[in-house]
């Protein structure tokens, strides 16, 4: 009886080795799950916006480049995004509208994160058939 208390008398810090061994991992893995979540947020959003600009400019006039760009701000704005370029291209052999955003992503986690830390360039573009 005395081996078995002396057995489970050394044990006693394991616990607390093991959750400073894994605790780093979980970190880790926490952030990355964030970051990931971010980074598909604002690209949805950059979506969204070039979809508005897209539609906006399919049902308007074709010269009227101003009001989507206005209009795309307008969307990426209400989401606190800030748009790098906002592009808006015609096609008149296939009657299409082509809207681009591009944004600068920072990776809010690179303490944690490490070799993922720094700026990653995000897209959102739509292709509309105009009508007229």
């Amino acid at each position: 009886m005395a081996f078995k208390s002396r057995l489970f008398r050394n044990k006693k810090g394991n616990a607390i080795i093991e959750f400073a061994l894994v605790l780093p991992i979980l970190l880790l893995v926490l952030f990355g799950i964030t970051e990931f979540g971010r980074a598909i947020m604002v690209t949805n959003v950059l979506n969204t916006a070039s979809r508005e600009g897209a539609r906006l400019a399919a049902v308007s006039d074709l010269s009227d480049t101003v009001s989507v760009q206005t209009r795309v701000q307008e969307v990426l704005t209400a989401s606190n995004v800030t748009p790098k370029n906002i592009t808006v291209e015609y096609s008149a052999a296939t009657r299409t509208v082509k809207v681009s955003v591009t944004s600068d992503f920072e990776v809010l986690s690179a303490g944690v994160l490490g070799s993922f830390a720094g700026v990653i360039e995000l897209h959102g573009t739509t292709i509309m058939k105009y009508e007229g």
